[in-house]
């Protein structure tokens, strides 16, 4: 027979089924004996899990009897119970000192969030800019001959140019890839960015920097491959490619 009363592990059983999951997505045991409570495993990733512990805690005191002017030491004993889950909600496992038993309830349903983050994290990313982002860095590399040299007032001029041409040319998109002011006056403001950095940073680190965010400023605009396919066409006018 289970330490735990049938009516707690109903509430247990009610908890899981009110997660992201169900009570039938995990293995439940609750011995009969030992500090373990209840362990709860996800069935589909067995390194899942959440424990409840029950521990005794030993502590020597020391009790002042102030009207004798003496003290003496005795042992409290003290009930600890613990939940342990993993995954934790920021590492891979935590441990959480709890009041009482029926505390476990409320970190079944956190738990289980925690298992849906990490299930989704390990899903495939499909990056639609990958490859935007990978060409345009391989023509970034050719383009800069000296990387640890700077701009001069000349080149920045063509920088300036070329990055405002590059606004004018995306602001004609506007009622074609329906963007918003908001996305323009976005655009605007990182490619004031660029020209700034271009005035601070070594040509190679302003390339690759330049390149990426301007991949990801511009490629999140558009989501059409014909869209994209052209603003990289004008990313690397812009940038003397």
């Amino acid at each position: 027979m289970s330490q735990l009363k049938p009516s707690f592990i109903a509430e247990i059983r009610g908890a899981l089924e009110a997660s992201r999951f169900t009570s039938d997505d995990f293995k439940l045991e609750f011995p009969k004996s030992g500090r373990t409570l209840a362990k709860i495993t996800f069935a589909y990733k067995t390194e899942y899990f959440l424990c409840m512990f029950e521990d005794t805690k030993r502590e020597e005191v020391k009790v002042e009897q102030r009207y004798a002017m003496t003290s003496r030491s005795q042992t409290v004993e003290e009930t600890i119970f613990t939940v342990k889950v993993v995954p934790g909600k920021y590492k891979t496992e935590d441990e959480i000192e709890v009041g009482n038993v029926g505390d476990l309830i409320e970190h079944i349903p956190k738990w289980c969030d925690n298992i849906r983050s990490d299930l989704y994290a390990a899903a495939p990313k499909n990056d639609p800019l990958a490859a935007l982002r990978e060409q345009l860095q391989k023509n970034l590399d050719t383009l800069v001959d000296k990387p640890d040299e700077y701009f001069d007032t000349d080149e920045l001029a063509v920088v300036d140019k070329r990055f405002d041409q590059l606004f004018e040319e995306i602001t004609k998109l506007r009622d074609q890839y329906s963007l918003t002011k908001q996305q323009l006056d976005t655009l605007q403001r990182e490619l004031a960015e660029f020209k700034n950095s271009a005035r601070a940073y070594p040509k190679g680190l302003w390339a690759k920097i330049t390149g990426n965010k301007l991949v990801k400023a511009t490629g999140q605009m558009i989501n059409s491959p014909e869209g994209r396919t052209f603003i990289i066409q004008e990313i690397r006018r812009a940038l003397g490619l």
